[in-house]
């Protein structure tokens, strides 16, 4: 039977496969929702789940609950939709998904380094007890039903990284893969390519912070309440819709707010690592690219690499997987 691998980057803000990516909210209710409402809906034992952009609070364990469970879903159901779309136009998304219903699927997750041994088990034990008896849930009414074959959990940013990165990390024997999420900023060191425990690190310190971070300051220092979007626009392309007369002063204020988490998110990183200058630095993660200005004017690193793919880790978790199963 034909093995179909998923890999799913289960971020503190966004959910990420190789192909799509969402934020990790959704409300759950007793009767459907209507569509006019809500785009994407899991049917799954007798209740309704839409997605949402009011993202969760951030979880260190993701087995405490069914969040990760229901995001998942969505998740293998979105990205298989957008597979499909890259084959052929001529199936009826209405009715079915042509293709993954009675297959096997190996899903390929991964944890931040610094709690992959404590929690790895766990994780692949929690899908595994939800999973044991197939996988049977509808999407937007068209019935999903496959069988889980295996559970592949694997180390972020370590597998983004050997991925996306793998001529770096042959070169030097010592390479930092620093990943700046939403929810949290995690590194590892890799010396002659395996993760030295030694500089693994996991920190709230993601942009979620950051952006509320600057609302604050705002507020407090001109009464101006900016929402998350409007600090998001700025922080990627330098777009501040306010008028002239303080648009400046606020724009100032973020940017100084900005450059001062980076130094704060970067002493951070020194508790693990002292100086950054000696070996190549790999940074993943959405954050990574809006702070990239930040980082480089911080002069605290030699020579660095960027990975713009935010789906690196999804990307990395698949590749690995792939040639695991074979």
């Amino acid at each position: 039977m034909e093995n179909i691998i998923f890999g799913i980057d289960h971020g503190n803000g966004n959910m990420k496969t190789v192909r799509e990516s969402f934020p990790c909210g959704f409300k759950m209710q007793e009767t459907e929702p209507s569509h006019l409402f809500s785009k994407d809906i899991i049917e799954y034992q007798g209740k309704f789940y839409s997605l949402t952009t009011n993202k969760f609070a951030y979880q260190t364990d993701k087995t405490a609950d069914d969040k990760a469970l229901i995001l998942t879903m969505f998740a293998m159901a979105k990205e298989w939709e957008a597979r499909l779309k890259e084959k052929t136009q001529d199936y009826d998304f209405k009715k079915n998904f042509s293709g993954l219903n009675g297959k096997e699927i190996v899903l390929a997750l991964g944890l931040p380094p610094a709690h992959f041994e404590k929690q790895h088990v766990a994780f692949k034990k929690y899908f595994e007890d939800h999973m044991k008896n197939g996988i049977n849930f509808k999407y937007n009414g068209k019935s999903i039903m496959a069988y889980l074959k295996d559970v592949i959990v694997l180390p972020q940013d370590y597998a983004g990284a050997t991925i996306m990165m793998g001529d770096v990390i042959k070169e030097n024997s010592t390479v930092y893969c620093i990943d700046i999420g939403d929810g949290t900023v995690d590194m590892v060191g890799l010396t002659d390519g395996m993760p030295d425990k030694d500089t693994m690190l996991s920190r709230e310190m993601g942009m979620s912070k950051l952006r509320g971070q600057i609302i604050d300051d705002v507020i407090n220092d001109y009464g101006v309440t900016l929402d998350t979007k409007t600090v998001d626009g700025y922080l990627k392309d330098k777009r501040l819709p306010l008028p002239d007369d303080i648009k400046e002063q606020v724009e100032n204020r973020i940017e100084q707010t900005t450059a001062e988490f980076t130094t704060e998110l970067i002493n951070q990183l020194h508790t693990k690592v002292a100086d950054f200058r000696v070996y190549p630095s790999i940074f993943l993660g959405g954050g990574s690219m809006v702070l990239k200005e930040y980082i480089e004017k911080s002069k605290m690193f030699g020579i660095t690499h960027y990975i713009d793919s935010i789906s690196a880790n999804a990307i990395g978790y698949e590749k690995i997987a792939e040639a695991l199963v074979k």
